[in-house]
């Protein structure tokens, strides 16, 4: 189901709106829902890196809530220079021992 959804602008945001729309070989309306789109999505790749940064999800878990591929989110936060926080003590701790595990398991594969 759609809903109709007007909108005010000025005679400037028009004009340039047509411009585009010529260049685009679409229609007006076809134009304003790929702009509308297109920033609907900014905004929850905004949203959901921003719980990215806090490290509250992973990469992957904000590419999914803000529905857009890995690829996309992964070069949004590098345009936007987003980085999740620096592990904790014991995060290092318990990966340097996830580590340790899996090279002692490859070692005694291949002996």
């Amino acid at each position: 189901m759609t809903n109709v959804i007007s909108t005010r602008l000025e005679e400037n945001e028009i004009k340039i709106l047509n411009e585009i729309s010529q260049k685009e070989h679409i229609d007006r309306s076809a134009l304003m829902r790929k702009f509308l789109l297109l920033q609907m999505q900014e905004y929850r790749m905004k949203e959901y890196s921003e719980k990215y940064r806090k490290g509250i999800v992973s990469m992957a878990e904000a590419a999914t809530l803000a529905d857009v591929s890995i690829y996309s989110m992964m070069e949004y936060c590098l345009r936007e220079q987003i980085c999740p926080p620096p592990p904790t003590e014991k995060e290092l701790h318990e990966e340097i021992q996830n580590s340790q595990t899996l090279f002692q398991e490859l070692d005694n594969e291949q002996q």
